[in-house]
């Protein structure tokens, strides 16, 4: 007689109920007054750019103030209104396997995320949310999906005790034992650190933006010419060459400005501790932070030294770990040691790694150099014919054929000096544990990546490494960035590197006797 199948475990988050499951839990209900307080002050600001313009030009100033403040009533109320019914329609519980997540007002949505999955837990909370004890939790799996795609779950917000339980609980593994003693400070916050903010490449940049929102508002103002005219005005009267020398400084100055502002509201407060399970980032003025990566997780470290932090002496250093993107969405979030004194960032990454990062590596050969000579040659080139045709097509005055004159000088010693630098920084390195590889001059990196962590491997040779026997030796991993090369290496230590540091890997491949011996560092 043949017995009835086995039952298959239901997949779905209703097997994880029963009779002793974990109650449904709300979300905080002062989320609506935090949401009204929020809208009230966005359509106020906004109220007031619209007002003020109508009112100083022309007679319709009291209907448009009537008419903001009205949909300033109806915006706030309506929204304090739905977001009510979202707390309504929420509910969120932790299982012994799942996070589980019900929502919806039209439309219902339920969520059910694995524990495993989770990587890390993030803790945020802006300026009105702290007043009201309150966190926003969302959790990182690894994975490029948004709250908005139902894979994703976002908790916003909850009380800032009901956040720090579960992150604990979410971060601790089933065989983990709990900790006995508290975490380790590996790093935290010094006001003297606050001198790297502006020795950015964003410095000039924000200048620029800066200089557009000018405009935007004197177009606002109906007095779209009046910038040109102070511009104007002011090169009459001191002359052309310091007017823009002093556009420069004032360039200078204010982007320098921003970016200590924005870095401040972003570090203020920095705290690095570690416990037996996990890495935790404490940090912001106006919105706190708090990041945490699990231990296991962890595949490595990234120094990042961007050339005017590195002039100052400082550096940067990011983890690379599993389920944390390094895109310019999550650069920001993989960051473990803001710009610093290198000595700081260098001794975190021997307390995480295990091993000091050298400061010397193997050398690539005097060809990588010959490379990027020649690119930069040829940018010079480019510039000079780009130079070439503007004085000829536009006929500027000697005053402005001087400043491309100077611009196109300028850049071809800065593409000099950046080709042979970036050469110089070229270097690879197989310790016991890590394959470190650094390469940049702009944006310098010293990445060490932890040999187990490494699945794969890709050889690129372009037509002209080819012919002069260097190529890209790439180490793909599902931690960070997911890819980390061995920049212009010589055909036969690249490959030898890339044959130790996961042996068996490429051996089928692999002609033997053109491999070289490459004994690893520190054995």
């Amino acid at each position: 007689m043949r017995g009835a199948p086995p039952a298959e475990p239901d997949p779905t988050p209703s097997a994880s109920t029963g009779a002793d499951s974990p109650t449904w839990l709300t979300l905080a209900p002062s989320t609506v007054a935090v949401t009204a307080l929020l809208l009230f002050a966005f359509c106020l600001g906004t109220s007031v750019l619209i007002v003020v313009p109508v009112w100083l030009g022309g007679d319709h100033g009291p209907l448009a103030l009537v008419l903001c403040l009205a949909g300033t009533v109806l915006v706030t109320g309506g929204s304090a209104v739905a977001d009510r019914l979202r707390w309504r329609t929420t509910r969120y519980r932790l299982t012994g396997q799942r996070l589980e997540m019900h929502s919806g007002i039209l439309f219902k949505r339920r969520r059910s995320l694995a524990r495993g999955r989770i990587r890390n837990v993030d803790l945020t909370a802006h300026l009105l949310l702290r007043m009201f004890g309150l966190v926003r939790l969302s959790l990182g799996t690894g994975e490029k999906v948004t709250e908005g795609t139902g894979q994703s779950i976002v908790l916003d917000p909850i009380p800032r005790a009901d956040g720090e339980r579960l992150r604990s609980e979410l971060l601790r593994r089933e065989q983990a034992e709990p900790a006995t003693e508290g975490p380790e400070l590996l790093a935290q916050w010094s006001p003297a650190w606050i001198r790297y903010a502006p020795v950015s490449v964003f410095t000039l940049l924000f200048s620029v933006g800066a200089a557009g929102g000018i405009f935007q508002v004197a177009e606002w103002a109906g007095v779209p010419a009046l910038p040109v005219e102070w511009a104007g005005e002011i090169t009459d009267r001191i002359g052309a060459w310091p007017a823009l020398l002093a556009a420069i400084v004032v360039f200078v100055v204010v982007g320098a400005v921003a970016m200590t502002a924005l870095w401040v509201e972003s570090w203020w407060g920095y705290r690095l501790e570690r416990s037996e399970q996990a890495l935790r980032v404490h940090r912001g003025l106006l919105t706190s932070r708090s990041v945490s990566f699990e231990a296991s997780r962890i595949r490595g470290v990234e120094l990042v030294e961007p050339l005017g932090v590195r002039l100052a002496g400082a550096a940067r250093l990011d983890v690379v770990a599993t389920g944390l993107r390094a895109d310019a969405e999550q650069q920001d979030s993989a960051t473990l040691v803001p710009g610093a004194p290198r000595a700081v960032p260098l001794q975190v990454a021997e307390e995480i790694t295990g091993r000091a990062l050298p400061d010397e590596l193997r050398p690539h050969p005097p060809v990588a150099r010959t490379r990027r000579l020649v690119r930069a040659g040829a940018l010079i080139v480019g510039l000079l014919v780009v130079a070439v045709m503007l004085v000829a097509l536009l006929r500027p005055t000697a005053f402005w054929t001087s400043v491309i004159v100077a611009a196109v000088l300028g850049s071809s010693v800065l593409a000099v000096a950046v080709a042979v630098d970036s050469a110089r920084n070229l270097g690879h390195e197989l310790t016991a544990a890590h394959l470190l590889a650094r390469r940049g001059s702009i944006r310098r990196t010293t990445v060490a990546l932890d040999r187990p962590g490494i699945i794969g491997w890709r050889v690129r040779q372009s037509l002209f490494q080819r012919r002069v026997g260097v190529l890209t030796v790439t180490a793909t991993t599902a931690a960070g960035r997911g890819r980390y090369s061995v920049v212009d290496v010589a055909t036969g230590p690249g490959l030898a590197v890339a044959e130790e540091a996961v042996p068996g890997l490429l051996t089928p491949f692999l002609e033997r006797e053109d491999l070289p011996s490459h004994e690893p560092a520190g054995t």
